[in-house]
């Protein structure tokens, strides 16, 4: 290759000399041609100059090209050698590459380890600040000490992973929790009662579910434990206001404690009066209410018609025959007669011994349809109420449920209180249309098995009687 290179550079010069005699040769006869006189006769001394002047440059190039091709030749051997110390350089470096890699990758894998770790034991920290927080804003220190929450709000607004500071105060802050609910305290300061205007009394803590204040007035009042500013209750009960007064002064030693925080309470606060339970159910509640009236006096009326009403005895057709035997027809009358209360003894007064089969079995029929009529008059009043009520309370629950969804269109779904009028009319006429129906249709089916039972009663009386009066003329044809 560098051979080549060098012949190459050698010829250069011979080719530049041929090209210039042709061009020489072209351009003399050119200018003999012209006319020119002197121009002709310098010509051949011209030449002769430039081709000795060629000579010399191309002898000049020759040596110039065989040191060069020393100078080249020595230069390649530095190239390479510098080469080959580069490539061992480069293999030097790519191992060095793949350690470092190997060591990057263990050092992540390592970093990931540690990281999980302690993201872990930020999660746990967080959440278990987070479940101190709740417990401590629903203690009756809070309310007295309002700042004692910061370190925690501190944790929470930090996105940095929570030192063993932030760790030691939120563990000394449920040690002074501990440490707090045996503890009683009373302080002076500042509260707002159940009307939402500030008092100034004294304000008493026992542990961390109690917080109870009196104002100057010596009134006494139940507080919201956890509070910020302590808030009274809606309504202190009375003997929680007795027992806090009773504290005050020294002459009481109980104090009334709610362990699910005011929970208790406030469910107790939040329970409806029947006044509350009146005025929530709307208009379509009073027809409900008046049916319910009214099938409860009707079953209180039927209930006790049909409870005094008895039927014959077992014995009845045996002390029947006797009476008939002893006295004839008019000793069987005094035996029906003594049973008032029977409406078998009734029937049996409708018919006469005088009267043929047929007109007999007429006038007991005419007399049990009557005594049956009696018996379940007011029982068809009842099912038509049970049936009535419910379908009351489901139109009740159509009308609140209308008034909830032209609630929602005007003032849309942002406050769920303006549904809360509508939603409980629906829910209490359906309650109450049910609170009538289920006892009315249970005590309409207790009233119509007695009825029944009645009912057979008769039936197998007038069985009775028909048999004895059957037999009656062949007794007598016998006597």
């Amino acid at each position: 290759m560098i051979r080549l290179v060098l012949a190459s550079r050698r010829a250069l010069p011979i080719c530049c000399l041929a090209l210039f005699l042709a061009l020489t040769a072209w351009t003399v006869p050119a200018l003999a041609r012209q006319g020119d006189p002197p121009v002709r006769e310098d010509a051949p001394a011209r030449l002769n100059g430039l081709a000795a002047s060629m000579a010399a440059r191309t002898e000049a190039v020759n040596k110039l090209l065989d040191l060069d091709e020393h100078e080249l030749r020595a230069r390649v051997a530095a190239l390479r050698k510098a080469r080959n110390a580069e490539r061992a350089r480069l293999d030097k470096a790519v191992a060095e590459l793949a350690r470092l890699r190997t060591e990057h990758k263990a050092l992540a894998d390592r970093y990931e380890a540690v990281a999980g770790k302690m993201r872990a034991v930020e999660d746990a920290v967080r959440s278990n600040a987070a479940q101190a927080r709740t417990l401590l804003e629903q203690s009756a220190r809070t309310s007295l000490v309002p700042d004692r929450l910061a370190p925690l709000d501190r944790m929470a607004r930090s996105r940095d992973f929570p030192g063993l500071e932030a760790i030691s105060a939120m563990g000394g802050l449920l040690l002074d929790e501990i440490t707090s609910g045996a503890t009683v305290e009373t302080r002076d300061g500042t509260f707002l009662g159940p009307d939402g205007q500030a008092r100034r009394g004294s304000l008493l803590r026992a542990g961390s579910l109690f917080l109870g204040a009196t104002d100057r007035d010596g009134h006494a009042f139940l507080l919201t434990p956890g509070s910020i500013p302590p808030q009274a209750v809606a309504a202190t009960p009375g003997a929680a206001a007795d027992a806090i007064e009773a504290w005050g002064d020294g002459s009481g030693s109980v104090l009334p404690l709610d362990p699910s925080h005011g929970a208790a309470l406030s469910l107790l606060q939040a329970r409806r009066t029947l006044d509350d339970w009146i005025q929530g159910g709307g208009l379509l509640l009073w027809p409900i209410l008046a049916i319910g009236l009214a099938a409860l006096l009707v079953v209180l009326y039927k209930g006790a018609r049909l409870l005094l009403a008895r039927p014959c005895p077992g014995d009845f057709p045996r002390r029947l025959r006797i009476a008939r035997d002893a006295d004839g027809w008019p000793g069987v009358k005094r035996l029906l007669g003594s049973l008032p209360r029977s409406p078998a003894a009734r029937v049996l007064l409708w018919t006469s011994p005088d009267a043929d089969p047929d007109l007999r079995d007429k006038q007991l029929q005419e007399g049990f349809l009557f005594e049956l009529r009696r018996l379940e008059s007011g029982l068809g009043f009842i099912a038509v109420m049970a049936a009535v009520a419910p379908l009351l309370g489901l139109l009740g629950t159509v009308t609140g449920m209308i008034d909830s969804f032209q609630a929602v269109t005007v003032f849309g779904t942002a406050n769920p209180r303006i549904m809360s009028s509508g939603i409980s009319e629906a829910l209490i006429t359906t309650q109450a249309g049910l609170g009538v129906a289920i006892p009315a249709m249970l005590l309409h089916q207790f009233l119509k098995q007695r009825v029944q039972a009645l009912s057979a009663d008769m039936e197998q009386q007038c069985a009775a009687l028909q048999a004895l009066l059957a037999s009656e003329p062949d007794k007598d044809g016998t006597s």
